[in-house]
């Protein structure tokens, strides 16, 4: 019995141990064939996905122009934009010049005054890898917007390259020509403004804020047209109405009354859908180095002349160094989605329900996706949704598995 008794419990100890290494070899067996795929990951992490429409529009303000007896080259005391009170000196107007003298003293100044702050920036040797870094940015920026004929980044970079040379130049070679090149400006600067002969110092008669250009067509743009337009107006102003002669050859500058314009812009039926009066959209203006203006519709007004719509808007901002030009490139962005990024790739069907597998360690975990937006090859999860008991949602920062198959 005894003998018996032993054999029993080492059967069942053999038994037991046969028990084990079948365990362990079916373990071994399914992650050896899990790792065994080829799997890819990524981290996720937050993507926004944006509807950007692009159009040509025009602004509408309440502008002054300002005249003098003088109609030469002008030498002005204030910087475009600035606000300016009454009886302030604006500018000495000069008896003679041609356009193109107006214009030489007008790329001075803007040359003159990069020079201006590529002396006076304190940079030191210990900026040099800064100074270098601002280069290559300005650069390769530069060579993006050509390339992609993104004009209105193609003024800013090139300045700033220059301006980054220059304190290079200043600091690494002690022959710089930067003073030699400041001088010589100046120098010209001032010659074109002594030919202009005698000169009249102007003062403005209102307060405002001014400008040193006028187009001819302040008179007709203004806020009040805008706030009540009709499409038969809208296309009279801008396909008949003619420029002030007056305005374009004998003024010197122009003031604004107070910070508030319009733009007008023209749209499709289908487009003005993103549309919803008092909302605010964000104008990233393209001429003028894509400036990001936010802008409240006003009013859609329906174009019974060639169908669509004319939309109005309304700002009250004046970005520093932003160009007035009566007409003007956007593009604007009439809706905005962000989530978690998963590519197609990696969503599988489980129970009927969208879900991916990340990976914790050696673990693969399932996790449950909110679409909230698609394309032809990922979507956007919602990153907000709240834990109800169910799968866990994906979160930020996961480990996602985009590749492998035999998950679990």
């Amino acid at each position: 019995m005894a003998e018996k008794a032993k054999a029993g419990v080492l059967l069942q100890r053999i038994g037991g141990l046969v028990l084990g290494i079948a365990i362990i070899a079916y373990s071994i067996y399914h992650v050896v064939s899990l790792f065994g795929e080829d799997i890819s990951t990524i981290t996720t992490g937050i993507s926004t996905e944006k509807t950007v429409l692009d159009g040509k529009g025009y602004i509408f303000r309440d502008e002054i122009v300002l005249y003098s007896d003088n109609y030469g080259v002008a030498d002005y005391f204030k910087k475009d934009g600035a606000k300016v009170s009454v009886g302030e000196a604006l500018a000495d107007v000069g008896e003679n010049g041609s356009d193109a003298s107006k214009s030489m003293v007008g790329y001075f100044d803007k040359k003159i005054a990069i020079l201006e702050q590529s002396v006076s920036s304190g940079k030191t040797l210990a900026d040099l890898p800064e100074i270098n870094s601002n280069i290559s940015d300005a650069y390769y920026s530069l060579a993006k917007a050509l390339a992609s004929g993104d004009t209105g980044s193609i003024s800013a970079q090139a300045d700033k390259l220059l301006l980054n040379m220059n304190c290079h130049s200043i600091i690494t070679d002690e022959n710089t020509p930067v003073d030699n090149t400041y001088t010589e400006m100046t120098e010209r600067r001032t010659n074109l403004l002594t030919a202009g002969g005698e000169s009249i110092t102007e003062y403005a008669s209102d307060s405002g804020y001014f400008y040193s250009y006028a187009d001819g067509y302040e008179e007709y743009f203004t806020t009040d047209a805008a706030d009540n337009l009709t499409a038969r107006t809208f296309y009279s102003l801008t396909e008949d109405k003619k420029p002030s002669t007056l305005a374009t050859t004998q003024a010197y500058g122009k003031l604004a009354s107070n910070s508030e314009w319009r733009f007008v812009i023209k749209m499709s039926s289908v487009s003005t859908q993103y549309f919803k009066e008092d909302n605010i959209y964000r104008f990233n203006f393209i001429e003028n180095g894509n400036a990001t203006i936010p802008m409240r519709l006003t009013q859609i007004v329906e174009d019974d002349v060639y169908g669509g719509n004319l939309l109005v808007f309304y700002a009250d901002r004046l970005p520093e160094d932003f160009v007035f030009d009566r007409c003007q490139s956007v593009s604007i962005e009439v809706s905005s989605f962000s989530g978690i990024y998963v590519p197609k790739t990696a969503v599988h069907k489980v129970g009927g329900e969208y879900c991916v597998y990340v990976l914790r360690g050696s673990v693969v975990t399932l996790r449950s996706i909110d679409i909230v937006y698609e394309t032809m090859d990922y979507y956007l999860s919602n990153p907000d949704v709240e834990y109800d008991g169910g799968v866990p949602y994906l979160d930020a920062n996961e480990l996602l598995i985009v590749k492998g198959s035999n998950l679990f």
